[in-house]
């Protein structure tokens, strides 16, 4: 199957290297890949090669580069999962009929529980967002209701389980998850369904703090958990700690950021492309709070005293997981485990101005002093 696909001697190799099993050790791989393991998804792209060409679609030349053809069929694809997107249901049943033929010789098939062909203005999920193109004519994305329903189940088991943790472990908790779903589907339509999902995430807090306390009053309970954490809103029903000042930040806070295609042909791993993606990288804002993202932009993401950069310049996750992680691995260590810090000079000239930091250039520089979760200083 490898046939002449580039770097087919390594990818040989990974297939017989083994696997390290955590209490089992070293295990050969004769044949097959483990369940789960990384090369799996590089099989399945080497395998599904071609699959476009199959399904009938082409491409223009020249100044169109990169377009469809008029009266072709697009296929989009992620792995295993695939929309081909037709002019008509008999162009679609044709090139289900090629897709098939095409499969069989490689040991594959449709799951026919999942395959449909349906209106686009009826709409259909994919990857965990909704597709529908309205009586308007416009075409809007959306997040799936499965997705909405799995993250609001997934938030209401957490709280469940976090009844009895005091409010430092619920946001240690919660944060990550409600951030890293949002900035997930910041960059479709999705206005309405952060604002819901802000009244949700409000009752869930309410109810895990009346249970916490179930024999103080409403007035009480208010006063302990919500308040003006976010200084940057006008917003006293913010749940918060009082302790450290931090807070959980509300979903419908997230500003919709759309999102810009990438360049026909491009790849992050042409090394030939890599000042195309570094600017990419640059223009695409984290989804931290304005303030942080304001001073990131203006010392262009690097650390006004080292100059080296703040955060990672890895590609952004695709999925509410991988954005979790990224907050968990990225965010945390970097603001509130102090590794990147505000200076609090609000003098006007350029040197003494708010910027940030690593923390390890910080504090070999001088001795700080501590305002809740973030470090704070004068500089001279």
């Amino acid at each position: 199957m490898l046939g002449g696909f580039p770097a087919r001697e390594m990818i040989a190799g990974w297939l017989k290297a083994g696997i390290f099993e955590a209490g089992k050790g070293f295990a050969p791989t004769g044949e097959g890949t483990p369940q789960g393991g990384i090369i799996s998804p590089l099989l399945l792209n080497i395998a599904l090669h071609g699959l476009e060409e199959a399904a009938g679609v082409r491409y223009r030349g020249g100044i169109h580069a990169g377009t469809v053809k008029d009266g072709c069929p697009a296929l989009i694809r992620y792995a295993d999962d695939l929309v081909v997107c037709c002019h008509s249901r008999q162009q679609a049943e044709q090139a289900r009929a090629r897709l098939a033929e095409w499969l069989e010789p490689r040991g594959l098939a449709f799951n026919e529980a999942k395959t449909r062909i349906v209106p686009v203005t009826e709409g259909f999920d994919f990857l965990g967002f909704n597709l529908r193109r309205y009586p308007n004519g416009k075409l809007l994305i959306k997040p799936g209701a499965t997705a909405i329903k799995r993250f609001r189940e997934r938030l209401a088991k957490e709280f469940r389980a976090l009844r009895g943790a005091n409010i430092a472990a619920v946001l240690a908790k919660i944060v990550p998850i409600t951030r890293g779903w949002v900035a997930c589907y910041r960059t479709v339509v999705s206005a309405r369904v952060f604002a819901a999902l802000t009244g949700y995430l409000w009752k869930l807090t309410c109810k895990w703090a009346c249970w916490s306390h179930p024999n103080k009053p409403k007035r009480w309970i208010s006063g302990r958990y919500f308040g003006k954490f976010n200084k940057f809103r006008n917003d006293r029903w913010v749940s918060g700690d009082r302790d450290t000042g931090a807070c959980l930040p509300k979903p419908a806070w997230t500003g919709i950021v759309r999102h810009t295609l990438v360049q026909s042909g491009a790849s992050p791993d042409d090394p030939a492309q890599a000042r195309y993606w570094a600017q990419r990288r640059q223009k695409v804002k984290p989804p931290l709070d304005s303030c942080t993202v304001r001073l990131l932009s203006r010392q262009d993401g690097r650390c006004s005293l080292c100059g080296e950069n703040l955060l990672t310049r890895d590609q952004p996750p695709q999925s509410p997981q991988g954005w979790e992680r990224w907050f968990l691995q990225v965010t945390r260590k970097a603001i509130t485990a102090d590794y990147l810090v505000h200076h609090d000079t609000p003098s006007a000239a350029r040197s003494h101005r708010t910027h940030l930091v690593h923390a390890t250039c910080h504090r070999s520089r001088n001795q700080p002093r501590t305002a809740g979760n973030t470090v704070m200083q004068r500089t001279n």
